[in-house]
């Protein structure tokens, strides 16, 4: 496989140099020959001479960014003020020294934030230099063939709609994985209409949404979706489910701020593997999905509602009831669930049905199902905290009268 090298991270704080150097790039152990026009100094003439490079990840390796900066101080201040509460030496000499070195080291990291932005910038000039070598090369290059493409950034950059669109379009990108950290980027597909070579399969936007669009072609032929993060606002969600005639896996995970009820209705879709990851929403109705086969589900309790979905027969359920931080289970909810809010609606014949349902304190109500799971024949329940009540176990063996196969684990 194909790879291209991005810039060493940079020395760490304490040995930082006032003025550091510019990051040197590693070169690759080869013959240079100085009358290729393609030889910048971002692809090593071998990588040119492949005919076809299967697997190509690029990633802008910044330097230790700002925001690894403020969370270091955040993370030590909130260290401090937990050992200082612990201890109780508020008015100590101890509290006060501690609350000195603190600051000082707080003031060291402020001295040095102006190097480390700018080694940030060196990176990431010297990532959009490599990646337009190889993405944007000349027209008498010789064509290869590019099966997966992962590009990563560190922020925005003013090339990166050429990028998509020369990957997908040009080079024929079946699998791209298209990740932005810190910052959010909106491509319009419909760009990729009028291109000839457009075989994407499998897409992953990270921070990466689709401009609303009617009926962008590239969607159509796409079989494996994941959105996570800024992508997964509902209205551009469904935008796209709209135009996936051929998806088959679909993927919504780390979902950042509060969503609301998730309602998926497409009739007409093949979509067969569907998979919540903490996507933070209040409660999911699968109302019209005809070829579903497999519901997963992990985060926060979620009600779960079933519509016309006559395939299902895997459904995973793994909750962590958390506290208002959303973060761990120590401070717990008062909150609880019936068991019944897992199963509501036309409940469809279930085959094998997996339970991880954990938290502090026990928030299941032990109810009968008013439903029966007249079809499950394998049930799997993991992960059971040791101090809670197993009776609402009893009352899901109790529907489910065809049950062949139960494992029932406790930590």
């Amino acid at each position: 496989p194909v790879q291209i090298h991005h810039p060493k991270p940079a020395p760490y704080l304490h040995s930082l140099p006032a003025n550091p150097p510019p990051p040197t790039i590693p070169r690759p152990v080869g013959r240079h020959r100085a009358s290729d026009p393609m030889d910048t100094g971002a692809d090593p003439p071998r990588h040119r001479r492949l005919r076809k490079a299967s697997d190509v990840r690029t990633t802008a390796a910044a330097y230790p960014p700002r925001n690894g900066l403020k969370q270091i101080v955040v993370e030590a201040k909130a260290r401090y003020e937990a050992e200082k509460n612990a201890l109780k030496l508020d008015g100590s000499y101890a509290s006060r020294d501690w609350l000195y070195s603190f600051k000082d080291w707080r003031w060291k990291v402020c001295l040095l934030t102006p190097i480390l932005q700018r080694y940030e910038r060196w990176a990431m000039r010297r990532y959009v230099k490599r990646v337009n070598a190889f993405l944007l090369a000349p027209d008498n290059v010789q064509q290869r063939s590019i099966q997966k493409l992962r590009l990563q950034a560190c922020g925005r950059s003013d090339f990166t709609d050429q990028w998509i669109t020369e990957a997908i379009g040009r080079w024929g990108v079946e699998d791209l994985e298209l990740v932005i950290d810190n910052s959010s980027w909106r491509y319009d597909f419909r760009l990729l209409d009028g291109c000839k070579n457009v075989r994407l399969k499998r897409l992953v936007l990270s921070n990466c949404y689709h401009r609303f669009a009617p009926n962008p072609l590239t969607f159509q032929s796409l079989t494996s979706l994941t959105l996570c993060k800024e992508s997964l606002r509902m209205l551009h969600v469904l935008d796209i489910l709209e135009n996936c005639a051929q998806l088959v896996d679909l993927r919504l995970k780390d979902s950042g701020c509060r969503q609301p009820a998730f309602s998926i209705v497409i009739p007409n879709s093949q979509l067969k593997s569907l998979q919540l990851d903490n996507y933070n929403t209040v409660s999911v109705h699968l109302a019209s999905v005809p070829y579903l086969e497999t519901f997963a589900c992990r985060g926060q309790p979620t009600i779960i509602r079933y519509g016309d979905v006559p395939r299902l027969r895997h459904v995973s359920l793994n909750f962590l009831q958390t506290g208002d931080n959303g973060k761990d289970d120590s401070s717990g909810s008062n909150r609880t669930y019936q068991l019944s809010k897992f199963f509501g609606g036309a409940l469809p014949s279930l085959e094998y049905l997996v339970l991880q349902l954990r938290g502090r304190q026990m928030w299941i109500e032990p109810t009968a199902i008013p439903v029966r799971l007249n079809h499950l024949n394998k049930l799997f329940i993991a992960n059971v905290p040791m101090n809670w009540d197993t009776i609402w176990i009893l009352c899901l063996v109790a529907a489910a009268p065809a049950l062949e196969s139960l494992h029932v684990h406790v930590r």
